[in-house]
C-alpha cells in the first residue's frame, strides 16, 4: 500500500500503478515468475529485453554451478540510481544477517567523469558482514593465495557454455583457473596469460566442442596439446 500511495504521490497515473502493482507481487520459482512475466510484458520491447537477459543471466548461474540459490525478485531495488540493467544483492546462508553484497550493471556511468560510453558491471562487498559471517561459520581457509593456473581463451557466448562447467571442475579439484571476460583477440587474451604467469591456456573451438576436447597451450614452451576434457585435471 505504501508503494501504491508512493508512486501515486510522484505523478504515475493510477492505471500504470494498478498494472505494475501485480507484477511486483509475483511470487513461486524462478521459471514460474519469468514465464507469469513474460506474458505481462510481451507487448513491451523493453520488457522482452529485460526476460532475456534475465534468463540469459540464471542459466550462466546454472552452467556454472553456483551453489547458492539464485532467486529472481522483483521486487529488489537498489538505493542509487544509476543502475541500467540486472542487480543483485547476496545473503550468506545459515546466518541471520542482512546483504552481505550488493551491485549491478550501468552504462555510461563513467560518463559522469567525461568518459562516455563504456558499460561496466560493478559489485560492493561488506567486508565487516563478510568477516563476521566466515567468523561464526568457521570458513576462514589455514592457507590462502596463488596465481591461476588455467586461463580460458573467450571465443563467443557458445564456447562460454562449454567451458564454464570445465572451470567448474578445475576449482572444485584445486586447480586456481579464469576465464577471458570478453571474446577479445586471441593474442590479447594469451598475452594477458603471459604477463601474470598463468602456466596453461585452454582454447576451445568449434571442433573442440564437437569432440568433447580442449586444447591446451603451455607457455613456458609453446608447445599445444589436445587432450579429452578429462584429463585436464590431470596437467
Amino acid at each position: 500500500e505504501g508503494v501504491r500511495l508512493e508512486l501515486l504521490e510522484r505523478g504515475v497515473p493510477a492505471v500504470a500503478v494498478e498494472k505494475l502493482l501485480p507484477i511486483l507481487q509475483l511470487e513461486g520459482e524462478n521459471e514460474e515468475v519469468m514465464d507469469r512475466l513474460e506474458g505481462m510484458l510481451a507487448g513491451s520491447e523493453t520488457g522482452v529485453e529485460g526476460m532475456e537477459e534475465t534468463r540469459r543471466v540464471l542459466e550462466y548461474a546454472r552452467v556454472t554451478g553456483v551453489k547458492a540459490r539464485v532467486k529472481f525478485d522483483l521486487t529488489l531495488a537498489r538505493g542509487l540510481s544509476y543502475y541500467t540493467g540486472t542487480i543483485l544483492e547476496v545473503k550468506a546462508a545459515g546466518t541471520e544477517m542482512g546483504s552481505i553484497a550488493g551491485g549491478g550493471r550501468y552504462d555510461d556511468l563513467t560518463g559522469v567523469f567525461g568518459l562516455k560510453n563504456m558499460p561496466g558491471v560493478g559489485i560492493s562487498f561488506g567486508a565487516d558482514r563478510i568477516y563476521d559471517v566466515m567468523t561464526r561459520q568457521d570458513l576462514f581457509p589455514a592457507e590462502t593465495g596463488e596465481m591461476p593456473r588455467f586461463l580460458f581463451v573467450n571465443f563467443g557466448e557458445r564456447e562460454v557454455r562449454y567451458c564454464l562447467p570445465l572451470l567448474r571442475a578445475l576449482r572444485e579439484g584445486g586447480h586456481n583457473a579464469e576465464l577471458y571476460p570478453e571474446a577479445a583477440r586471441v593474442g590479447k587474451q594469451v598475452g594477458y596469460a603471459d604477463r601474470k604467469g598463468i602456466p596453461f591456456v585452454v582454447l576451445v573451438g568449434e571442433e573442440e566442442m564437437r569432440m568433447g576436447t580442449v586444447v591446451v597451450k603451455r607457455m613456458s614452451t609453446g608447445e599445444q596439446r589436445v587432450l579429452p576434457t578429462g584429463e585436464l585435471m590431470d596437467i
